[in-house]
């Protein structure tokens, strides 16, 4: 190649160059003054904590309407237990357990319900056996009945191994409670 041609292609090249850095600066400075994109970039990377923290709202407050369902059913079968007084047989324990079954709208069985009846005297004192037992004070032996329903909650959101992660299991078992007086 001739001494000028030679030249002239090193010029060319050096032009080249000169041409693309000067592009590739003026395209990063325009890159690093523009804001679009910026917006889309912040939203991907706060929407995973976003749903995270909208999911467990959602699980606490699918936990909490079932926890007021299961009381509300529980109190359904106190006020049953009330209507019948002191009567704790088998049939009327059943007659309960069918009782709080029927006005929950959860997924629970009579075997989730139980129905205790307790004793205590006007001062506090509990009683083990009414017929047999006396108060000290010679008071009135007061009849209480707490009719308790339970369920295994499941967290449907997130399913049972985000549960198994979060929580350290795969489900929270939630329990409502009534304890009236009968007698």
């Amino acid at each position: 190649m001739p001494k000028t041609a030679k030249s002239l292609y090193n010029k060319d090249v050096m032009n080249m160059h000169r041409m693309a850095r000067s592009f590739f600066k003026k395209t990063m400075r325009r890159l690093a003054v523009s804001r679009r994109g910026a917006a889309a970039v912040e939203f991907a990377l706060i929407t995973p904590f976003l749903l995270a923290g909208l999911t467990g709202v959602a699980n606490y407050g699918i936990a909490m309407y079932d926890k007021m369902e299961l009381v509300s059913a529980a109190r359904t079968g106190a006020q049953l237990a009330i209507y019948n007084g002191t009567n704790t047989t088998t049939t009327e324990t059943a007659a309960i357990a069918a009782a709080v079954v029927a006005a929950s709208n959860l997924s629970i069985t009579t075997n989730d319900v139980t129905a205790l009846e307790s004793y205590n005297c006007d001062d506090g004192t509990s009683i083990t056996d009414p017929s047999s037992d006396t108060c000290a004070d010679g008071g009135s032996i007061q009849y209480y009945m707490t009719v308790t329903a339970t369920e295994t909650f499941i967290p449907m959101i997130i399913g049972k191994d985000a549960a198994l992660l979060i929580f350290g299991r795969d489900s929270l078992t939630l329990s409502g409670s009534v304890r009236v007086r009968t007698k």
